[in-house]
């Protein structure tokens, strides 16, 4: 068995977390725009902000939920 089997693996789970976290962020920009620009053409909907560790969210939400 390889010596460093044990750093090998907690490098490849830290390089896998922030690659998760970056692409989430991401794809999070991406779903903010679309929010932005459809909500408020759909009627009974509002804009909601939230703010998280990866950044701003946008979200669609119907009124009648909140």
């Amino acid at each position: 068995m390889n010596n460093n089997y044990f750093a090998n693996a907690v490098f490849a789970i830290v390089m896998g977390a922030g690659a998760g976290m970056l692409l989430s962020a991401g794809a999070q920009q991406l779903l903010n725009k679309h929010y932005v620009k459809t909500c408020p053409a759909k009627l009974g909907h509002q804009l909601i902000y939230m703010r998280s560790f990866l950044g701003d969210a946008y979200y669609c939400l119907d009124k009648r939920t909140l």
